[in-house]
């Protein structure tokens, strides 16, 4: 006998928010501990502590929000099933499905960060056509058919642009660079992606454009910190987790290059990384 889909929403939203606070429980447990046996304080680098501090802190302040949401929901319909409208219901899975999917992109997003952050990085490294790479890209991006996207183009050299680069995690950089547009670029219509090679310093610059509203320069200067948002309620609405930028500038790191952004307010913003072509 199968079970009906707001049962198994439960069950496993039960589960999620059981996993939670075990470890919320843990973390508080051994907190305890240590301040009754606490040992003698180390030396340590005030930076790297506070950053370490943050990023936990922003980590349950991302994770707290879409759980406290689906628990709330799922509560609704444990407790009041029987005298809530079928429209009422479906409401309700359709919040709880949504936010459910928005904590498995932040975790899988957290998981790619704390690859990309091992001492070596692991590039599986391969020759290919940059702008061979981008046009497969293109295509998966218009068969998406989203009346709201906005209009992609692609603008490269007329011969191949050769590089020896790991191709899914370059794949990640534009897609990443791609969606952030999507996601915050107010009054976007178009994006642009052009390529070209250096031949003075054997390198390529690829830059990611779009003509939205454009980024204040105080904005500019954190856009690749984890979790910063420029509009944070208009990219939690939108799916953003914070970390699609901070992912790329990880990758380009990794290839031995480098990535920035220039903006000006209703000019639009240019991401702009460039690679070495052979590593």
């Amino acid at each position: 006998m199968l079970l009906p889909l707001w049962l198994i929403v439960l069950l496993v939203t039960g589960f999620v928010y059981g996993l939670f606070v075990t470890i919320k429980n843990i973390t508080n447990r051994d907190k305890n501990f240590w301040i009754e046996n606490k040992p003698k304080k180390r030396e340590a680098n005030d930076q790297d502590e506070q950053t370490r501090r943050d990023f936990v802190a922003n980590v349950s302040h991302e994770l707290r929000t879409p759980v406290s949401i689906i628990k709330g929901f799922a509560d609704s319909l444990q407790e009041d099933y029987e005298i809530l409208s079928e429209t009422q219901r479906k409401n309700f899975l359709t919040k709880i499905q949504k936010n459910a999917e928005r904590l498995n992109s932040l975790v899988e997003d957290l998981l790619v960060l704390a690859k990309l952050e091992k001492p070596k990085t692991t590039l599986s490294k391969e020759s290919l056509d940059l702008c061979e790479l981008v046009q497969v890209i293109e295509e998966e991006f218009l068969q998406r058919k989203v009346s709201s996207f906005p209009k992609l183009i692609l603008i490269c050299p007329s011969s191949a642009v050769s590089i020896l680069a790991d191709r899914q995690k370059l794949v990640s950089v534009f897609e990443n660079l791609i969606d952030n547009a999507i996601i915050h670029a107010e009054g976007l219509s178009q994006i642009s992606i052009r390529i070209r090679e250096n031949s003075e310093d054997n390198s390529i610059t690829c830059e990611v454009e779009d003509d939205g509203k454009g980024i204040e320069q105080d904005d500019q200067e954190m856009l690749f910190e984890r979790f910063y948002r420029v509009d944070k309620g208009r990219s939690r609405n939108r799916g953003g987790t914070g970390l699609g930028l901070s992912i790329a500038r990880e990758i380009i790191d990794a290839h031995g290059g480098e990535i920035s952004v220039r903006s000006k307010v209703d000019s639009g913003t240019i991401f702009s990384f460039k690679v070495p072509q052979s590593l």
